[in-house]
């Protein structure tokens, strides 16, 4: 199982909570939070964390709420909307000012990133050593050379394709423009002095496995670029390079728009002087910005996405509640609307309508009847005929199931199935009697699922029809109720497919079964 952790960054607020499921842990000022983050900044309930158990599609993950905080909570640089939850992912950061979090799930491995450990040294610096703040220099005052270096690592990093692609582009192009032995993209793993090394030209170990980074230098370069340099006499860059003939080092952020997505590192064994250290860091800085950018771009999208898919688990939850309250009001057309559904894709893929309406068919046969929550169950139920009246509350389903549906933007595409799935080839149906071609191809493809569902189920007022009875019917009716070569088409796909969704007992018997 998945172990969850949020864990301040170096240099931050220090902080670590370990996520237990079920939950939900609440964050904020509060004493009685789960997590208490003491500082007015938050808000007495800021947010919560909830537990989405695993299913034998998707692995289990930790959903982040904001409460209608008043500072806010951000993942990845997104200002999450007030009561819209965000499934978290191993890597996310998480800021709630002034706390900020990365998101480790200590049994994931990050884009397929080996994890080594920084040499076990004291902070202090070795003598002859200093590592220092430098400023990145504009690229207007670049060489020519190095311009045409930039613009060829703009084209690739802007080509890569993902992350892994970006950090490869990342640490070539800046190997090629500045020449340093070792150049490495890391992202700390918020685990003791772990970092994952996500791309290196060279190599960054020492012999024994660990990286030779200092750790004082990748902490301060959380705020901003740092080189360390060695005099002539003085040894290594500090206590962890010990032994490492390693003369010059920058550490650069590679960040975008509040979201930090590692180091870039550069090392080699070549004595600089000050100016030209300073210029390689500016041209390393100046292919960061380049990459973060790209990133940031990517994350961006991702998120959107993520967002999207929430949003639309969330309408399907909402939906399929809608069915379920629906199916409970008759036992006898229980499991109707999901039948249809599958008796609908399976006519749009025999007519070779394609993958779109394919999925559009079996979304328009989920929610056609979801207008009968406003029909009193009584009727529904109802084991003898309807009379006039009764008949007539019962075909108002399809206009209330289209103004349900109507102010939903998922679903506008699924409107003309559901509003006309009882209309009739011949003009004979309902809500408008339209005719003929004048049905969208929608409603007459769910029409016909929907009539072969209903007289291959039992209802309250009719035992099930013989499948054999059903199709010889279907046949009779092509160009007076069905689309005639719809209806061929439906007449053409195999019994046994059909069989495999029709149900076989009336509830009265399924329940005898159960007993």
């Amino acid at each position: 199982m998945a172990e969850f952790w949020l864990i301040s960054p170096p240099g931050n607020k220090d902080a670590r909570f370990q996520l237990a499921s079920p939950g939900p842990i609440s964050i904020g000022r509060e004493i009685s939070c789960g997590i208490v983050l003491a500082d007015r900044a938050v808000s007495r309930q800021h947010a919560t964390l909830s537990w989405t158990p695993p299913t034998t599609q998707e692995p289990g993950s930790w959903r982040l709420e904001d409460l209608g905080s008043s500072g806010g909570t951000v993942v990845n640089g997104m200002r999450l909307s007030p009561g819209k939850a965000l499934p978290l992912q191993h890597g996310d950061q998480i800021q709630i000012a002034p706390w900020n979090f990365d998101v480790i799930d200590q049994q994931s491995s990050i884009n397929g990133a080996r994890t080594i450990v920084m040499s076990a040294a004291k902070e202090q610096q070795q003598e002859g050593t200093q590592i220092e703040r430098v400023t990145i220099s504009a690229p207007a005052t670049f060489a020519q050379n190095q311009l045409v270096l930039l613009l060829q690592s703009n084209e690739a990093i802007h080509k890569a394709k993902d992350e892994s692609a970006v950090y490869e582009a990342l640490v070539n192009a800046v190997s090629k423009s500045t020449r340093f032995e070792n150049v490495a993209f890391v992202r700390s793993t918020g685990q003791g002095e772990a970092v994952d090394v996500l791309a290196q030209v060279g190599n960054i170990q020492d012999p024994s496995g660990k990286t030779r980074m200092s750790r004082t230098m990748l902490r301060q370069a959380r705020e901003g670029p740092v080189v360390a340099k060695a005099n002539a006499t003085g040894g290594g860059i500090a206590m962890s390079l010990q032994g490492m003939d390693v003369r010059r080092a920058i550490c650069i952020p590679v960040e975008f728009a509040g979201a930090l997505f590692g180091f870039l590192y550069l090392d080699d064994s070549q004595q600089r002087d000050d100016a030209m250290l300073a210029e390689t860091a500016s041209v390393a800085g100046a292919v960061a910005r380049m990459a973060a950018q790209s990133l940031g771009n990517q994350q961006r999208a991702r998120m959107e996405q993520r967002l999207a898919m929430e949003k639309q688990l969330m309408f399907e939850g909402f939906t399929h509640s809608l069915i379920l309250t629906i199916d409970a009001k008759d036992p006898y057309t229980r499991g109707h609307s999901e039948r249809v559904a599958i008796y609908a894709k399976m006519l749009a893929e025999a007519a070779n309508l394609g993958p779109e309406m394919m999925e559009l068919a079996y979304r328009c046969g989920r929610v056609h009847d979801i207008g009968k929550i406003n029909v009193p169950g009584d009727l529904l139920r109802k084991p003898s005929r309807l009379t006039a009246e009764e008949f007539a509350q019962i075909t108002v389903h399809p206009e209330a199931s289209y103004k349900i549906l109507h102010p939903i933007p998922q679903m506008r595409d699924v409107l003309p199935g559901v509003l006309e799935h009882h209309e009739k080839w011949d003009g004979s149906g309902y809500p408008n009697k339209l005719v003929g071609e004048k049905i969208s191809v929608l409603g007459r493809i769910i029409g016909i699922a929907d009539c072969f569902d209903a007289m291959t189920s039992s209802r309250a007022y009719r035992p099930a029809r013989e499948i054999g009875e059903v199709l010889v019917e279907i046949e009779k009716c092509l160009g007076k109720h069905f689309d005639p070569e719809l209806g061929k088409v439906f007449l053409s796909i195999p019994v046994h497919k059909l069989l495999e969704h029709i149900v076989t007992a009336s509830p009265a018997q399924a329940e005898q079964k159960s007993i």
